[in-house]
């Protein structure tokens, strides 16, 4: 089971605190619904600070591999996680910022009283999968000529005892 620290997230960002740690996909249950299965690691790093703007923030850099399944061939393959974010904490859902006003990388959120570590970093690898992973076309198996052969046709068979016992 993956554990990671509940912090305060003010005093986290105010005292601009630094906590990292790793953990497996597997550990992960939202995460463990989505993947091929539950192999790979990921290494998570939260710093606390402050927004150019004074506000409380914390930026999470998460790197790491999950194991994926490929919606062409159904087989599993690797995916690689390189996860830069920053959490900018306001006071109420006034302050949030209007949609074209946000920033590619910057999540705008509602001070919450904690921060669950654990389930911040599986949003965060949630997030950042594609929705419909896929190999790259040249290595997938359902592009090989073996997965294009012709199948027999299953009610062939029947047509052929049609034949053979018919008036």
């Amino acid at each position: 089971m993956f554990e990671a620290p509940i912090l305060d997230p003010m005093r986290f960002a105010a005292l601009g605190e630094v906590i990292e740690g790793h953990g497996f996909p597997g550990d992960l249950e939202r995460l463990k619904g989505v993947l091929h299965s539950g192999e790979g690691k990921f290494h998570y790093r939260l710093e606390g600070g402050k927004a150019l703007d004074g506000l409380p923030m914390v930026t999470i850099h998460l790197d790491g591999r999950v194991l994926l399944t490929c919606q062409r061939c159904l087989e599993g393959f690797p995916f690689d996680l390189e996860i830069d974010e920053q959490i900018v904490m306001v006071k109420d859902e006034a302050a949030l910022p209007e949609l074209e006003d946000e920033v590619a990388g910057v999540d705008v959120i509602v001070q919450p009283e904690r921060l669950d570590v654990a389930a911040l970093v599986e949003d965060e690898i949630l997030l950042a999968l594609p929705l419909a992973p896929a190999h790259a076309k040249e290595v997938c198996g359902a592009g090989t000529e073996a997965s294009q052969q012709k199948r027999e046709n299953p009610f062939a068979a029947l047509a052929k005892l049609k034949k053979t016992s018919g008036p």
